[in-house]
């Protein structure tokens, strides 16, 4: 099996009690010795679910990402985090100290909020897109009143989001505060999970975990 240190997989091999994670199958069981290719395995390589995915794919959410770099390999837990929103087509919209920036790169690697359903209510998808562009073109958002800490990306997404009326049912977008903690921490949490793992088989070439 061809090596991809993207995609994370695992396998079972002699140990019922020992999933073994990797990005290629080793030649030889770091458990048992034998060789990989001439005993069968007792659970065939299976791909993990990723936490990270490309925004394009993911219409009516919140977006993030680290400031600087990748999740894989950048991100600690001090990183400073990017916030966007994407409309039905997966077109990205994010603030920072250009202004309002459309669709530009670096989404392809992020955590994905859905905020609402792409088959649900067809009125407050085209209220969402609609009301996406006019915030993006609004006076509120251009680079020379932006701040690094005071008005930011998060100030777009929370204003986009409470004119909406979305925080009437879903209580994290209240504040920026609870945003954070109640969301965005929640979900940035999995992905530190899935981003030591990763980094250890990027180091070992294997990881051993015993089944919970």
């Amino acid at each position: 099996m061809a090596t991809d240190e993207t995609t994370v997989r695992c396998f079972q091999h002699c140990d019922r009690t020992q999933n073994i994670l990797c990005f290629s199958v080793p030649q030889i069981c770091p458990l048992c010795g034998r060789d990989t290719r001439e005993s069968a395995s007792r659970i065939p390589p299976y791909v993990l679910p990723s936490p990270f995915v490309q925004a394009c794919h993911r219409p009516f959410s919140i977006i993030i990402k680290p400031t600087l770099g990748t999740f894989l390999q950048n991100y600690t837990d001090t990183s400073n985090l990017h916030i966007g929103l994407t409309d039905s087509q997966g077109v990205t919209f994010d603030y920072d100290e250009d202004g309002v920036n459309i669709n530009t790169p670096g989404w392809d690697q992020c955590v994905a909020i859905e905020m609402i359903q792409s088959s649900g209510d067809k009125d407050l998808s085209l209220e969402w897109d609609t009301n996406l562009r006019q915030e993006s073109r609004s006076d509120r958002w251009t680079k020379y009143r932006y701040h690094e800490d005071i008005y930011n990306c998060f100030d777009f997404v929370i204003q986009f989001l409470w004119q909406l009326g979305l925080h009437h049912v879903n209580h994290s977008l209240r504040s920026k505060s609870a945003l954070c903690e109640e969301l965005v921490v929640k979900h940035t949490r999995r992905a530190g999970q899935y981003i030591s793992m990763y980094r250890q088989i990027l180091t070992h070439g294997y990881l051993c975990q015993m089944v919970k």
